[in-house]
């Protein structure tokens, strides 16, 4: 008589997937985990600072490294 291991394998090979499946998701929320702190704790500096004037003293906000306002810069051209 011989013995039927169709069953035994199907449980097997199912509880490996299981494992497999469940092994996949914790290295995935793991890799998650640290980039959200490592975006968390990166902090975002803004382009736009504010600056006097060295001529007229007015303060004004720019994304450039000048140090005069748009009218006296107009004005010395």
């Amino acid at each position: 008589m011989a013995r039927d291991y169709g069953e035994d394998i199907e449980k097997k090979f199912a509880e490996e997937a299981l494992n497999r499946k469940a092994r996949a998701t914790i290295q995935a929320n793991n890799y998650n985990c640290s980039v959200k702190m490592a975006k968390f704790q990166m902090k975002k500096t803004s382009l736009i600072k504010e600056v006097t004037c060295k001529k007229c003293k007015k303060v004004f906000k720019t994304n450039s490294n000048s140090d005069l306002c748009f009218d006296c810069r107009k004005k010395s051209h």
